[in-house]
């Protein structure tokens, strides 16, 4: 009677041992899947390649970021790098620092950062070249102190806009604009606007007559858009600086039924976009190149690996994407 007891609690014992050692392999399973979608939202590439390059950016369907991610997966090869993405919630852009850290204390060869105009990259920069680590800053408007950055200028881009605007309504352009959600400061004070009132200043008579920034939800360029043009019912223009508030300004003046009535300026490039161009709610898209702003990237990390010198900040430019389907 005893050994037969002793048997069935060793039983009880074995299968309580198996059922503990699944569910722990269930939760190991469960934790690097959370690491792979949470942290890491591309999985890394070129497994077997020599260097290690960690890309920091928010977490935005933006076409500007698919484009600049884009541009980094392609090149990947050529420089011999695993590519792993981190993003982090535009809400709380501190998250960056955190994913800059870990990338700097696990010492990956290179980082690739995305960067407002009033980031802190001097000391990013320093804090990586003291760990051995190659840092590149890629954004629109080069922040102060910054080296060996990618991007393509905001002042440049809100100047077209301003001059694609003043050629079409000439004196009587009455613009709203919409900033991105990434900016900071005074609105007024952004290259993206100077360059806009620079871009009219050659039609006396044109100019802007709300500016605002949307916020990073997905619905917030509609309600910046609805809020600038019911508080300024003369307003005949709207420049607006992401693919996101181009897209939602669209809809907003179809909505309001305003096609015809109000030109919108664009930015980027998607198929939404291209929709709005055909139907002609939306008169042009100014295109930043942001996928060649990724391959760039990766070519200046790569020479700066190899021990070359670095080079200028890297200025890319853009495209006009019009009415009639040309680019220009």
């Amino acid at each position: 009677m005893f050994r037969k007891a002793a048997l069935i609690l060793a039983g009880l014992f074995a299968l309580a041992f198996i059922g503990a050692t699944l569910l722990n392999a269930d939760l190991v399973s469960r934790s690097r899947h959370a690491l792979t979608s949470g942290l890491l939202r591309e999985p890394s590439t070129y497994e077997a390649a020599r260097r290690h390059l960690v890309v920091i950016v928010p977490d935005t369907d933006d076409s500007f970021f698919r484009g600049l991610i884009e541009g980094i997966l392609d090149s990947a090869k050529s420089a011999d790098a695993a590519i792993q993405v981190f993003r982090y919630s535009g809400a709380n852009p501190s998250e960056a620092d955190i994913h800059f850290e870990t990338a700097v204390r696990a010492r990956v060869d290179g980082i690739i950062m995305y960067s407002t105009r009033k980031a802190s990259v001097a000391t990013q920069a320093a804090t990586a070249d003291e760990n051995g680590v190659i840092f590149i800053p890629v954004g629109t408007d080069p922040p102060d102190g910054a080296v060996n950055f990618v991007g393509s200028g905001s002042f440049l881009q809100g100047f077209e806009g301003g001059k694609i605007i003043g050629s079409q309504l000439g004196a009587s352009a009455r613009i709203g604009a919409i900033l991105p959600s990434s900016g900071e400061g005074d609105p007024r004070e952004d290259p993206l606007f100077i360059g806009l009132s620079s871009g009219i200043g050659a039609f006396p008579g044109a100019r802007v007559l709300s500016v605002a920034r949307s916020g990073p939800g997905r619905l917030s360029g509609e309600e910046a858009v609805a809020t600038v043009i019911r508080n300024n019912p003369g307003l005949n223009a709207l420049f607006c600086s992401s693919a996101r508030d181009t897209e939602g300004a669209a809809q907003v003046i179809v909505d309001q039924n305003l096609v015809g009535r109000v030109l919108i300026i664009g930015a980027d490039e998607t198929s939404e976009i291209l929709r709005f161009i055909e139907k002609g709610v939306v008169a042009a898209s100014i295109v930043r190149d942001s996928r060649r702003i990724g391959m760039e990237a990766v070519a200046t990390f790569s020479r700066l690996k190899d021990g070359r010198p670095s080079g200028p900040a890297v200025e890319v430019g853009f495209s006009v994407v019009g009415i009639d389907g040309a680019r220009r």
